[in-house]
């Protein structure tokens, strides 16, 4: 499965903003210190808080513990599970030791207090596609001609959505409020971290972005693109090139994988 796996990512710090609190990691291919035939590849994308404290050092060490902790041996469960759901429990459990690993990071030091960020990681592996997620990163998924959200935004305005106290507008891409409910870090109130599983195959795509390209980019236009651009690289160039064609004023990175 791994052979045929192409993949791409680009992070820009768009026209306003004076640093990138976006990070991405990916364990590939090349990720040669890592079990991947065990449990695979994975692929995670972070936005730092704007305008928290440290919000580039939160997602940058959001990324790096969810790897670490996916792939290490601690991260082990006993029992009779079976290969998905253990790998599906590794992976939520990894997302809750890069919250306590940030939570504690600004206990030791006062001007980390209150960092945060979202996180986004999907692990290919099996023929399966397993996501965990907190905050409004997104994971897209695409098959044929159809593409769908694999993750749900925690965001005050998608709260109001599911409970029908607001509509989406069409061109708003549900960001109507742009409050974050859920988070790594912070002030420690994480409730839970979203998870999902699916089959894949050959042919399928996926993309993980954070908001500074889906707050500006309609899904429907990230699902032409993703449908018209053959090359996860070419994919990649078009989505951050709409992003900053719409004012840029936001960092934006986006991960392009191709089955």
């Amino acid at each position: 499965m791994f052979e045929n796996i192409r993949h791409f990512a680009k992070s820009d710090i768009g026209l306003h903003r004076r640093n990138n609190e976006d990070r991405f990691l990916i364990v590939g291919q090349d990720g040669n210190h890592y079990d991947r035939q065990r449990f695979g590849m994975i692929f995670v994308v972070a936005d730092g808080l704007g305008g928290h404290a440290a919000g580039e050092i939160a997602s940058e060490m959001a990324c790096k513990e969810a790897v670490s902790a996916y792939y290490s041996d601690d991260a082990l469960f006993p029992g009779n599970a079976d290969a998905g759901e253990l790998k599906i429990r590794r992976l939520e459990k990894s997302i809750w030791a890069a919250h306590h690993k940030i939570i504690g990071a600004a206990r030791e030091r006062e001007e980390l207090h209150g960092m945060g960020t979202t996180l986004s990681a999907l692990v290919l592996t099996d023929n399966k596609a397993l996501v965990a997620h907190v905050g409004d990163s997104r994971i897209y998924w695409c098959r044929n001609n159809s593409c769908e959200r694999m993750t749900i935004d925690h965001t005050k305005s998608q709260a109001l959505m599911d409970t029908g106290q607001i509509r989406p507008e069409p061109e708003d891409n549900g960001h109507c409020g742009h409050i974050l409910t859920q988070a790594l870090g912070g002030y420690g109130d994480l409730d839970a971290v979203f998870t999902r599983v699916e089959d894949v195959r050959g042919g399928d795509r996926f993309l993980l972005c954070t908001d500074g390209l889906h707050g500006h980019v309609t899904d429907d236009e990230i699902r032409e693109i993703l449908m018209e651009n053959a090359f996860p690289q070419t994919t990649c160039d078009k989505l951050v090139q709409a992003a900053i064609g719409r004012g840029g004023d936001d960092n934006v990175t986006v991960i392009v994988i191709q089955i």
